[in-house]
């Protein structure tokens, strides 16, 4: 997809300049034998960058096991739906110390609570180390060569050096943290308010509107992030916090289907929607919010403390007023206190 392959762009870079650190070339696995076909023999990937030109060391190949055999570093752009098939092959193919560095931006739940896909990936491949690496990245933006950043989350800090490398460009800036789970949910997280925010763009509102749902939603991820998951709130300053979601609740691809269902009425579903403006690429946003639901719905008195994304789940799955976005702005912190923009006892001035 998009963002794995300008993260490709940028191993490739990390590559060639560190020749002592990493052999030369990335083998790269995909699915279509006529992207492969394109990818190496005219160098883009049209369907995600248009024109931009893909390094040559970048060599696509439909072979996962020849692609990932003795790998000591593997980057995970894989949607989670098509994890269950590959992971086995990976599990044999990869090498033993192999490092996982996932782009995976999907939200799991089993039994009503959250897995992190990195938990997903250490069970399957061995206890293997993981990374997870997430930033507020427009994909087009980054394949014309223009600057981004982005937040990598690694428990194993003796592996920062080698990932540095691999992901710090002149263009692209890393910071590294040991909050593998937090940088990894924001990531996912992100991806609800997006929803929130494109339902305000389809009622033509306007940078207040969206400011507001920007606030109010980083107050319920932040809660989130820390009742179901044990993450450090402070994960949200990052890259792959703030800067993630003002991005992409401005100009990311959930917002922008989220703005489409809005002014079709509610008439046409999520995946329609999809086919019609986003060329059949399927996006995480709108599962997120249903997989969100699914947790706040089992979690005693949840659904009173989260209340802009149960209103994102209601207009966007039970057919509720899409203005009804705004309830949620007026009421006060998540968990039912008031402050940061609820009472005041007294105005001055």
């Amino acid at each position: 997809g998009s963002f794995g392959s300008v993260v490709a762009r940028v191993a490739a870079a990390g590559v060639k300049a560190h020749p002592e650190s990493f052999q030369q070339g990335i083998p790269w696995w995909v699915r279509r034998p006529q992207l492969a076909q394109e990818i190496n023999e005219k160098h883009v990937n049209s369907q995600y960058l248009g024109t931009a030109k893909l390094p040559e060391a970048l060599q696509a190949n439909t072979d996962l096991r020849e692609v990932t055999k003795g790998a000591t570093i593997c980057i995970m752009g894989l949607p989670g739906e098509f994890l269950k098939e590959a992971l086995p092959i990976l599990d044999e193919a990869l090498d033993p110390r192999c490092v996982i560095v996932s782009l995976i931006k999907s939200l799991k739940v089993d039994g009503g609570k959250v897995v992190p896909y990195s938990d997903v990936l250490a069970a399957a491949l061995s206890g293997r180390p993981i990374a997870a690496l997430m930033g507020p990245n427009i994909y087009r933006e980054m394949a014309n060569d223009e600057f981004a950043e982005a937040t990598l989350g690694c428990k194993r800090k003796e592996l920062w050096p080698v990932l540095q490398q691999l992901f710090e460009t002149p263009l692209f800036h890393v910071d590294l943290s040991e909050d593998l789970i937090g940088v990894e949910m924001c990531g996912c997280m992100k991806n609800t308010v997006t929803i929130s925010c494109g339902i305000a763009k389809g009622l033509g509102w306007g940078a207040n509107v969206r400011a507001a749902i920007i606030r109010r939603g980083m107050l319920e991820i932040g809660q989130f992030l820390e009742e179901f998951l044990g993450a450090n709130q402070d994960i949200l300053l990052e890259a792959c916090g703030v800067g993630d979601i003002v991005l992409s609740c401005h100009a990311g691809r959930g917002q922008a289907l989220a703005a489409a269902f809005v002014e079709n009425g509610g008439k046409k579903s999520w995946s329609e929607l999809e086919d019609e403006i986003m060329n059949g690429m399927r996006l995480p946003d709108w599962h997120n919010v249903e997989n969100v639901y699914k947790i706040l719905s089992a979690t005693p008195g949840a659904l009173e403390r989260y209340p802009l994304l149960v209103a994102t789940y209601r207009i966007a799955f039970e057919n509720a007023a899409p203005a009804s976005i705004l309830e949620p702005l007026r009421s006060g912190k998540p968990g039912g206190g008031r402050g940061g923009g609820g009472e005041c006892k007294r105005a001055r001035y």
